[in-house]
């Protein structure tokens, strides 16, 4: 490692920033992010990406069908995924997939199939997947107990669940990628699971253009930002900085060894 190591953003979604992206990317190297994974969310998304990661060596990429757009979701589509995973050491994982009973803009039922149709891919080509679970813990749940015994890892996104789900994901080989959310004052329940989990399975994301930290707040989120993020929980767990930034690059790698591979 490093002497001085370098941020990951472990989930952003590069398609949706506004601007030229090597300006973008540039930025947000210069903030200290070293590596970013730019996650797919439906066909469309999937194909773009692969440009990016294509054009910058920094950037990485999960292929996927998020909940939203489960209904329309589609064998070829995961046929296509399956195709440029087995042809891309630069697709390191499945996702990002699960349910969102928050807005549930896709039936609960597609969600399900999608979902699994996911998982047992990630399961199959022996990579992470990255989960979205929004007010859908006990059918998340559900879903990941029929994979315990079929060696699932991955991470569950943007974690804002209560310290029993935590527990339970962490107990299932899973990580737990937090992002600014736990800047907000109102988001003590979140840095409380912050205490809970262990620090080799914590991963850090921005969500860009999502969910901007406190002290951006009302601006898009980028992936530069990262480096806000994990300094405040740094600071919130009392970790030197640049052994955080090295703990959770490590974390990274660990979870996603496509990246180590392609360094």
């Amino acid at each position: 490692m490093s002497q001085n190591p370098e941020w990951i953003d472990s989930h952003c979604h590069l398609e949706m920033l506004k601007g030229e992206p090597k300006q973008i990317l540039e930025k947000c190297f210069h903030q200290g992010v070293g590596t970013c994974v730019t996650i797919g969310t439906n066909h469309s998304s999937n194909q773009q990406i692969l440009q990016y990661c294509k054009d910058f060596s920094q950037v990485y990429a999960t292929l996927g069908i998020h909940p939203h757009e489960a209904a329309s979701f589609q064998d070829e589509h995961l046929d296509w995924i399956r195709k440029e995973a087995n042809n891309n050491k630069k697709i390191i994982g499945i996702g990002e997939c699960g349910f969102d009973l928050y807005y549930e803009r896709s039936p609960e039922t597609d969600q399900k199939n999608a979902f699994v149709a996911q998982l047992d891919l990630a399961v199959e080509l022996a990579l992470p997947v990255v989960i979205h679970s929004r007010e859908a813990d006990s059918i998340t749940r559900d879903v990941i107990d029929g994979y315990k015994q079929k060696q699932l890892t991955g991470v569950v996104h943007c974690f804002t669940s209560d310290i029993d789900q935590a527990r339970y994901m962490l107990d299932a080989g899973f990580y737990l990628s937090f992002n600014g959310i736990c800047t907000y004052p109102t988001a003590e329940s979140v840095r409380e699971v912050l205490k809970f989990t262990p620090l080799d399975r914590i991963l850090l994301e921005t969500d860009a253009p999502f969910l901007s930290p406190q002290t951006k707040r009302g601006k898009p989120n980028n992936p530069g930002n990262v480096s806000i993020v994990g300094k405040f929980i740094a600071n919130y767990l009392n970790i030197p900085s640049d052994e955080f930034a090295g703990l959770t690059a490590n974390n990274t790698h660990n979870l996603f060894p496509r990246i180590s591979n392609e360094s």
